[in-house]
C-alpha cells in the first residue's frame, strides 16, 4: 500500500519524524483491519505510509503479520530486524515470535491469548495441549489481557478484544483520539463499530499491571470426523495420503485410498479440498449422536 507524501500537518509538529510498526497474530484475530486503521491515522495525519503483510496459512490459524512504517518520504514496505519502534501483537507466542523486529528503544504490546496450532497440541481432537508456558515477559513486552480489558464490548465477537491493543499504542502516539475513531468506523463490520470504539478507549486508558496471567482461548471439542471414500472414483494419484497431516490415508494392495487410522483424524478436509476426482467425502457426526456414543448404549 502506497500513500501520498505530505509534510505532517501543523498540529503534528510533535510527532515523530517517522517509525515502523509490525502488526502480529493469527488468522481470524484481525490483524490486517488494524494494520489498515493505523495506516489510515497516519495517512490522514499527513504521513507517507507504506503497509505490506504475510498471510500465510490464516485460513487455519496460522501466522499473519503486517508492516506499516510512516515518514515524510518512504521507500521500502519491510520493516528489518530490530528497527521496529513498536509491536502490536494479538497473540503471545506470535507476540514472542515477533520480538526480533523491535529496536532497543521500542514497544511491544502483547495480548496474553494463546491460539495454539494444531501441532502444538497432543489432542487435536479435545484441544489438550503440548505447549511450554511463558512464565515472565520479555524485556520490552507489555502483556495485556486483552479480552479482560474489553470486557462486554467483546461478549458477542471474541476479536473486538484485540482492539484493545490499537488503544494501547494510540496512548504512545500523539495523534487525537478523534482520527482513531475515524478509522476504526471505516475499517470495523458496522456492526461491530460501537464496541470496538469501547475497547480502543478502555485500551487507551489501561495501565497494564505485572505479572500477568496467560489466558488459554478456549477450545471447543470437535466431533469424530467421518471420512467415506468412494472406491470406484479413486484413481490412486497418492495426494490424499501425501497431504494428510495425521497420516490417516492409505492406500490398499489395489492403490485405492482407505481411511486407515480415523482415531487421528482432525476433520481438517485437506484430503477433500485436494482429491481431483472427488472421491472423498468428510463430514462431522452429530454433536448429540457423539455425546451419546461417548456416553455408551443405554
Amino acid at each position: 500500500m502506497s500513500a501520498r507524501t505530505a509534510e505532517p500537518t501543523s498540529e503534528k509538529e510533535a510527532s515523530p519524524v517517522s517509525g515502523n510498526i509490525v502488526v502480529a497474530g493469527v488468522g481470524g484475530q484481525g490483524v490486517i483491519m488494524a494494520s489498515n486503521v493505523i495506516a489510515q491515522v497516519l495517512l490522514d495525519a499527513g504521513f507517507d505510509v507504506k503497509k505490506s503483510e504475510v498471510h500465510g496459512m490464516s485460513q487455519r490459524g496460522g501466522t499473519v503479520v503486517s508492516h506499516v512504517r510512516f515518514g515524510h518520504d518512504v521507500h521500502s514496505v519491510t520493516v528489518e530486524p530490530g528497527t521496529a519502534d513498536w509491536v502490536v501483537a494479538f497473540e503471545w507466542e506470535e507476540g514472542l515470535r515477533a520480538l526480533p523486529y523491535l529496536a532497543d528503544e521500542g514497544v511491544a504490546f502483547v495480548s496474553t491469548e494463546r491460539r495454539l496450532p494444531p501441532a502444538s497440541m497432543s489432542d487435536h481432537r479435545g484441544g489438550a495441549l503440548a505447549y511450554p508456558a511463558a512464565d515472565a515477559s520479555p524485556r520490552g513486552v507489555v502483556a495485556i489481557d486483552t479480552a479482560a480489558v474489553a470486557g462486554d464490548a467483546a461478549a458477542t465477537r471474541a476479536a473486538v478484544a484485540q482492539t484493545v491493543l490499537l488503544g494501547a499504542v494510540a496512548a504512545r502516539l500523539p495523534f487525537p483520539a478523534e482520527a482513531w475513531h475515524t478509522a476504526i468506523r471505516s475499517w470495523v463490520p458496522p456492526k461491530t463499530v460501537e464496541e470496538n470504539i469501547t475497547a480502543f478507549e478502555r485500551g487507551r486508558a489501561h495501565k497494564p499491571a505485572s505479572p500477568t496471567r496467560l489466558r488459554q482461548a478456549p477450545v471447543v471439542a470437535r466431533p469424530p470426523a467421518l471420512v467415506s471414500i468412494e472406491a470406484a472414483w479413486c484413481k490412486g494419484c497418492n495426494i490424499c495420503v501425501a497431504v494428510c497431516p495425521e497420516r490417516c490415508l492409505e492406500l490398499d494392495r489395489f492403490d485405492v485410498a482407505v481411511f486407515a487410522h480415523p482415531e487421528r483424524c482432525t476433520g481438517c478436509q485437506l484430503c477433500s479440498w485436494l482429491c481431483p476426482d472427488l472421491a472423498i467425502d468428510v463430514s462431522y457426526q452429530a454433536q448429540e449422536e457423539h455425546v451419546h456414543a461417548a456416553a455408551g448404549p443405554r
